[in-house]
């Protein structure tokens, strides 16, 4: 790991309105902004049908409307690893530091407490590194209402957790959020108390709303009642996107652009997609606006006077990009220190210390191994400790294992091919035989196209005199070779003919 020397200083970012915008969230969009005095608000936040506010809806999945969808099932998996604690919500109604209380199914619902403040003074950040992504966040993924939850969770669960609702709004959505160079740290508010058994505590919250996330999503949802609900969300989803129900419709917030391995577009920004687009393989996820989205969660012990906070690694996940087998690729992941305190972080034998509140550049490195012919996504997960610098700190706890997914697209460095062409030896002969097109595997392109070993019958035995010429050309997408041999013909007298080998060569060009 290696740690960036520069730093900025924070703007400090001004508290917001809180009364001003509860009942209003509530209300509009069911969010999380309940507060005395707004009654009625939902265990867990709806959107209303048509999309969010400021939202596109495009109509549903007849004449293959939903054919785009496919692309974001199939990329779900490789997504599975990536924590999600945000809660989605397009109308920024929700107020920081509220407390949220979470059920065991992972639904949450307010508290009528604020748990937490914004910090008022400025802390270090890292500055960005060169060529660094401007989006912290990618997830492709199912959430319900507007809990993220991943792709497995249980329906008939989430309908039984002690809820009030009978009907919930499933969707499957691609998102982007841009990364925060402000980020916010929260201190406890005097609602937060020492617990009993340790900690802290806060009334029955168990976490709080955190700052608000800018970004862009791509969402295809629809509603499911109790009685609908079986297996797992996934499933449903598939089952009726499968099926091309009606009800499933399409929602654009902000402009995202998703694009797979070959470039071609699957989806679009506001106001639907155009064309439609194959999967081939990972979705590449690129924020074109970005409008207020989301809003970060976390557990009421991070703002606790001893607690060792988890920190908070962007990106996520942690892409390599395109890297051939057998290849060693670097990223950089910026680490931002939640807890109170210094902490040393520490990954195999290497160790850097980051300031409380403070940042710090994380180096990691990937060798993918493999043999496929042809473009593979591979995801694995790292682990690094986070300890305080002050061995005798009394925190809680003692040490943390943050889990950092990774993921490469990768293959084998080159593709060859290698036949011999050739035409039939006589007056006139067909040159045809000798003229062939070859196309790369996908997710290549073209790095050489050569004529080896050649022989006509001219003179000299040469390819390119007396009226024979072999040419080797990449075809015009980069994608392919083009070989020809055209020569003379006689009707009367003399024979003629064309003989090589073709050689094609394809480097991995993964998008």
């Amino acid at each position: 790991m290696a740690v960036s020397d520069a730093a900025r200083a924070r703007r400090p970012r001004a508290a917001r309105s809180r009364a001003a915008r509860a009942c209003a969230g509530a209300l509009a969009l069911g969010a999380l902004a309940s507060s005395p005095g707004c009654s009625g608000a939902p265990e867990v936040p709806v959107p209303p049908p048509g999309g969010a506010a400021g939202a596109a809806a495009a109509s549903g999945c007849r004449e293959g409307r939903c054919s785009q969808a496919e692309a974001l099932l199939a990329a779900a998996r490789a997504f599975s690893d990536v924590r999600h604690d945000y809660l989605l919500d397009t109308s920024s109604a929700m107020v920081p530091g509220r407390g949220l209380s979470r059920s065991a199914s992972g639904a949450f619902s307010p508290v009528g407490l604020a748990c937490a403040r914004p910090r008022a003074e400025a802390a270090p950040a890292a500055a960005p590194a060169p060529g660094e992504r401007a989006i912290d966040f990618r997830y492709v993924g199912v959430a319900v209402d507007s809990v993220l939850v991943g792709a497995d969770v249980d329906l008939p669960a989430y309908f039984s957790a002690g809820g009030t609702l009978d009907r919930r709004r499933l969707r499957l959505i691609a998102m982007a959020l841009v990364a925060d160079e402000d980020p916010q740290f929260f201190e406890p508010t005097g609602d937060v108390v020492p617990a009993p058994g340790g900690g802290c505590a806060c009334g029955r919250a168990t976490h709080f709303i955190g700052a608000v996330r800018r970004g862009a999503m791509v969402a295809y949802e629809t509603d499911v009642t109790a009685g609908e609900a079986h297996g797992t969300a996934l499933g449903l989803l598939k089952a009726r996107i499968a099926a091309g129900d009606r009800r499933v419709t399409m929602t654009s917030v902000g402009e995202l652009s998703i694009e797979g391995v070959e470039g071609a577009p699957v989806a679009g920004g506001a106001g639907g997609a155009a064309g439609g687009g194959s999967a081939l393989g990972a979705l590449r996820l690129e924020v074109k606006k970005a409008v207020p989205l989301a809003y970060a969660v976390y557990p009421i012990a991070d703002v606790c006077r001893f607690s060792l906070a988890e920190p908070e690694i962007t990106p996520l996940p942690l892409d390599f990009g395109v890297v051939p087998y057998g290849a060693t690729a670097t990223a950089q992941a910026i680490l931002r220190n939640r807890a109170q305190v210094d902490v040393r972080v520490t990954h195999g034998e290497r160790s850097v210390e980051v300031p409380a509140h403070g940042s710090a550049a994380l180096t990691f490195t990937w060798t993918p191994e493999g043999q496929a012919a042809g473009c593979e996504r591979q995801t694995r997960r790292d682990t690094f400790l986070v300890r305080p610098k002050d061995p005798g700190a009394a925190v809680v706890p003692r040490e943390r294992a943050v889990v950092v997914p990774q993921q490469v697209t990768t293959g084998m460095p080159t593709f060859s091919k290698h036949e011999p062409i050739a035409t039939e030896t006589g007056r006139s002969p067909d040159y045809g035989r000798a003229s062939v097109d070859w196309t790369c595997p996908a997710g290549y392109v073209v790095q050489q196209c050569e004529p080896q070993r050649s022989s006509c019958l001219s003179s000299t035995g040469s390819c390119n005199a007396e009226g024979y010429r072999l040419t080797a050309e990449a075809t015009p997408d980069g994608r392919g070779c083009s070989f020809r041999c055209t020569g003379p013909s006689s009707s009367l007298w003399g024979d003629h003919g064309c003989a090589y080998t073709a050689a094609m060569v394809c480097r991995l060009a993964c998008q």
